[in-house]
């Protein structure tokens, strides 16, 4: 019976000790957990940013700014009415009502001067319609490490801290504040770009199927990737500065005599852009826009970016292609006609001018030799007998894509040269004899 009672009491120990062991450990865990939270963040503002209804940005030396909200949208109020850039208001004052305390330096200074709040260095002044109905936010100096900022609330004596990328984000001037683009139609949406400058005219235009066609005339293929280069620099445009709010002066500016004009038209209506003569440093433009109202300045490279010479606007690439993606081969040459089609088993074989199944390594190396042709020069001409294209005596016809796609190329050699033409240019164009030679070799391969 002793027994039994001492295995009861021995089991009671261990397991109060257990308890214990648990206890301790939890409450230890629990600890820890709160040592790495850290204590609940301080918003500087307890409000929503919807509910903030002006805000006037103060510097310590310099022009006040005050913008409001209008209509859904932000607008500049004063000095003048300008319109506002939505996405840097935005900014501000989502930084303003999630900014936190960094840390509290002094709950009761005596000296506001040593943190550069005597007077501050930028204040905010907001005005919300629910509570509070105003308040202020004063900017000192940056801490001696600059790692943080040093602020301080109107009507609160505390000074305290902020984090110091919000330095950038709260001071903000006129020209921080405005609608700083240059082009207010949507890039994305243009149909018709026409540039004159110094002599080199050209004009892209986009064609029934959505494509950009270089106008000459006539229309002829548009390099995609330059074009594709000029819109994304219209679409990212915006003023370097404001030289004048008006257009009173721009003989002044160079712009009656502009080093370019250009013309863009879209879904939205039509604009022109002036660049006149360089500023002082001689990196800028001035620039005007027909539905703008300030002068302004522009980077030195737009003009170079545009100011180009219509042969280098022109689609260099002959054949779109996949060489992976092809299924029908159509060829015309002096040694007669033939046609090669894809099976379901991806295996070529040769449906006219013969009957035999090629080595596809033969028939990868032809396409691949015809997708590499690519334009070495435009020459000057319309007359496609010149350059041996009334009869041509090449002809390549490709089938490709999910749409069965097709492109055809005609090709004629006169003495050294070898000129080409797509079906859907109306102008011929000259390729390396090198590479055309690199095509003839490959038919040979495949015995044609």
């Amino acid at each position: 019976m002793r027994k039994k009672y001492l295995t009861t009491l021995i089991a009671l120990v261990v397991l109060a000790g257990l308890w214990g062991i648990f206890t301790y450990v939890n409450r230890r865990q629990s600890r820890q957990a709160s040592q790495v939270q850290g204590p609940k963040e301080e918003k500087i503002f307890n409000l929503d940013s919807k509910h903030i209804t002006a805000i006037t940005f103060l510097p310590r030396e310099g022009e006040a700014v005050t913008c409001d909200h209008q209509g859904g949208t932000w607008a500049i109020a004063q000095p003048r009415r300008l319109a506002a850039d939505q996405g840097t208001v935005s900014t501000v004052l989502n930084n303003l009502t999630t900014a936190t305390v960094d840390d509290t330096v002094d709950a009761h200074p005596s000296d506001l001067k040593q943190y550069g709040l005597d007077p501050p260095t930028f204040s905010l002044e907001v005005s919300s319609d629910s509570n509070p109905l105003k308040f202020t936010l004063l900017l000192g100096d940056e801490t001696p490490t600059s790692g943080g900022l040093y602020a301080q609330v109107a009507g609160n004596p505390r000074v305290f801290t902020l984090a110091s990328y919000l330095k950038a984000n709260f001071e903000k001037t006129l020209f921080d504040l405005r609608d700083r683009r240059a082009l207010t139609l949507e890039a994305d949406q243009l149909r018709k770009i026409e540039v004159d400058s110094k002599g080199k005219k050209w004009t892209l235009e986009k064609n029934p199927e959505g494509v950009w066609d270089l106008v000459l005339p006539p229309p002829v293929r548009a390099d995609s990737f330059s074009v594709d280069g000029l819109i994304s620099q219209l679409r990212g445009l915006t003023m370097q500065s404001v030289a004048a709010e008006d257009k009173k002066n721009e003989a002044a500016y160079g712009l009656t005599s502009p080093e370019m004009r250009l013309q863009l038209t879209g879904s939205g209506g039509s604009q022109t852009l002036l660049l006149g003569k360089k500023d002082k440093e001689g990196d800028r433009y001035f620039a005007l826009n027909s539905a703008l109202q300030p002068v302004f300045t522009l980077s030195s490279s737009f003009l170079t970016d545009f100011q180009k010479d219509p042969a280098d606007l022109r689609a260099k690439d002959l054949f779109s292609y996949s060489t992976y993606d092809v299924k029908r081969l159509e060829i015309d040459s002096p040694k007669g006609h033939s046609v090669f089609e894809l099976g379901k088993n991806n295996q070529w074989k040769q449906t006219e001018g013969g009957s035999k199944t090629p080595d596809p390594s033969k028939m990868e190396t032809l396409l691949s030799r015809l997708r590499d042709l690519r334009v070495s020069t435009f020459p000057k001409g319309s007359d496609l007998a010149q350059f041996g294209l009334a009869k041509p005596a090449y002809q390549f016809k490709v089938q490709f894509g999910e749409k069965n796609q097709t492109e055809t190329l005609v090709v004629s050699k006169v003495g050294e040269h070898v000129y080409a033409r797509l079906s859907t240019d109306p102008l011929a164009c000259e390729v390396l004899k090198s590479s055309f030679e690199d095509v003839e070799k490959a038919l040979g391969d495949l015995g044609l």
